[in-house]
């Protein structure tokens, strides 16, 4: 179960990071909302890192039960 939800909130994380990365390829996006979205696609690669460590750490602990 654990596995699935770390598999689900990862997709939805990469999802929302290709929206992203997409918003700063598009030539109507000034300097500061690239810079935003920068800020943002850091941010969504750092929660991605946690959620899988999180994850491992819960299912380790769960199979020594």
């Amino acid at each position: 179960m654990v596995r699935l939800a770390r598999v689900l909130v990862l997709l939805l994380l990469a999802f929302f990071t290709v929206s992203l990365v997409i918003g700063v390829g598009t030539s109507g996006t000034g300097v500061l909302e690239k810079l935003i979205l920068l800020v943002c696609i850091a941010g969504c690669v750092v929660m991605a890192a946690k959620v899988s460590t999180f994850a491992t750490r819960t299912e380790a602990r769960l199979q020594r039960h």
